[in-house]
């Protein structure tokens, strides 16, 4: 799957990177020896650790869920098709709470990448827009290239690797090519611009190997969400200190697998604090372009 991605201006560098901010809420872990499971998050700002109590009279920014499929391949292996779903709640009060928590009004230029109605009312920004890095600028997407940073740092992505079921030894196939993708839908709508009110985006569906469903053989697979810039805001206690792409980690997931012959695929999912960084280039994979250049990017999406 290639996209097109444009060098863009920087008037909405630092307004994305609050879009997409996120906090760990819930800690729950999942387990499942069945075809589908699910789990819940939430999306804070700022960032916090990870916690099994949650206040439900608390308002979050979203509401994301990380959805599993195991499937069985014609060539007798089994595969997890993974695909992480972002939801915004889309009532006034909602709209009202994002408007004065992420209004920023300290910069000047917030109002020219704001959209507002006859009203003078906040209009909801194209979720997909605000996560995703390819496409024209107003068209396809909202952010931008940073010529102070010479990096074009506005987008949220999802990166993936496999290792064995103590977590320690990491599999061939993603230690030097791990499963990355950064694009975002919205799905089942057609005709979707910049202003198109759009309360959910989904990210690529994944493909993840595991092993032969007659044989017996567990491991765990590492999912990251990251967003490419954190406005300067720091990460909690225990958060890995590297950046990711001058950003860091929203979210980090543990999904343990075992396998047994004849009793199927067992499945147990997990938020977690992440006891690492993705150790991923996300600039050199990103950003391979010039001010007056197009370039293919190929995320890859299945192993």
């Amino acid at each position: 799957m290639d996209y097109k991605r444009h060098i863009l201006s920087t008037s909405t560098v630092a307004v994305m990177q609050v879009w997409f901010v996120s906090v760990f809420l819930s800690g729950v872990c999942s387990s499942y020896a069945a075809n589908t499971t699910n789990i819940a998050f939430t999306i804070d700002w700022p960032l916090q650790v990870a916690s099994a109590k949650q206040d439900e009279q608390k308002l979050s920014l979203l509401h994301g869920e990380t959805k599993v499929k195991l499937i069985e391949l014609k060539n007798g292996k089994q595969a997890l098709k993974i695909v992480v779903a972002v939801t915004r709640p889309s009532n006034e009060r909602q709209r009202t709470f994002w408007n004065s928590t992420l209004a920023y009004p300290q910069y000047n230029w917030m109002s020219a990448v704001r959209v507002w109605d006859a009203e003078k009312k906040w209009l909801w920004p194209n979720l997909t827009y605000l996560l995703r890095p390819f496409g024209t600028q107003r068209i396809d997407r909202y952010g931008g290239w940073d010529p102070g940073k010479k990096i074009d740092n506005d987008f949220a992505a999802v990166l993936i690797r496999k290792y064995d079921s103590a977590g320690i030894q990491e599999s061939s196939n993603t230690s030097t090519n791990p499963l990355i993708s950064a694009e975002w839908y919205a799905e089942g709508m057609t005709n979707v611009e910049a202003t198109t009110v759009v309360h959910e985006a989904r990210s690529d569906e994944f493909s993840v190997t595991l092993c032969n469903s007659n044989q017996a053989q567990s491991g765990q697979i590492r999912v990251w969400i990251i967003y490419a810039d954190f406005f300067g805001t720091s990460v909690p206690k225990g958060w890995p200190k590297e950046q990711e792409f001058n950003g860091g980690i929203l979210k980090f997931f543990k999904i343990d697998w075992s396998n047994r012959p004849k009793h199927g695929c067992t499945l147990k999912i997990k938020e977690d604090i992440p006891p690492q960084g993705t150790r991923f280039d996300w600039k050199y994979w990103l950003n391979r372009m010039t001010e007056d250049s197009e370039v293919e990017a190929t995320p890859r999406l299945s192993d």
